[in-house]
């Protein structure tokens, strides 16, 4: 059931998302959660601190666990449940993603750069120690892994979040599981012959 609390971030991720942050006001966010206004108060000091509730990136890492736990195992032979894994998250939250760009131009990324931290060093505890033992053992090159979960990390997030709102990478062309492949085959394998 959603809370009171959870209603005014909702609704302030919408209004955000469609107007951005210095052109919505905190009664307009209010009306849309269907609460007062002096209830946003017993929760948030102001708006920014709604904005700041908005990038969870602890919510957003529980949905990355379940997933990531069924392939660590395997990783990176399997790397396209990874991809997989984070292209549904960063579709699933869409709305926060588009938020990244409003924080860019309004709060010079700190809440994104926040969030993007705590979402690559999640990716890092389940895969950079698999990497690197398989590195000791033959099976990968010998490559600077730390390096190797930030990029992947972060070009699936950034990939997946402008492909939802620029149209012409053409990513709908193809299903999930095909852009998930091709993606892994690139990452593995690279284009050269």
């Amino acid at each position: 059931m959603e809370t009171r609390k959870d209603r005014i971030i909702n609704s302030a991720k919408v209004l955000f998302a469609e107007k951005g942050f210095s052109a919505t006001g905190l009664r307009e966010i209010a009306q849309r959660a269907d609460v007062s206004l002096g209830n946003i108060y017993n929760y948030f000091k102001s708006k920014e601190e709604i904005f700041n509730a908005i990038f969870d990136a602890q919510e957003i890492t529980g949905f990355l666990a379940e997933s990531f736990e069924e392939i660590v195992d395997n990783f990176p032979f399997n790397i396209e449940r990874a991809i997989l894994s984070v292209k549904r998250v960063v579709d699933d939250n869409i709305d926060l993603y588009r938020l990244a760009f409003i924080d860019l131009i309004e709060f010079g990324g700190r809440y994104t750069n926040r969030m993007l931290e705590y979402i690559i060093n999640f990716g890092k505890s389940f895969f950079q120690e698999k990497l690197t033992q398989q590195a000791l053992d033959g099976k990968l090159k010998n490559l600077d892994y730390d390096f190797f979960t930030n990029f992947f990390m972060f070009s699936m997030i950034t990939f997946f979040s402008i492909s939802n709102i620029l149209p012409v990478l053409k990513v709908n062309n193809y299903s999930d599981e095909e852009l998930s492949d091709m993606i892994a085959q690139v990452v593995l394998n690279g284009i050269i012959r």
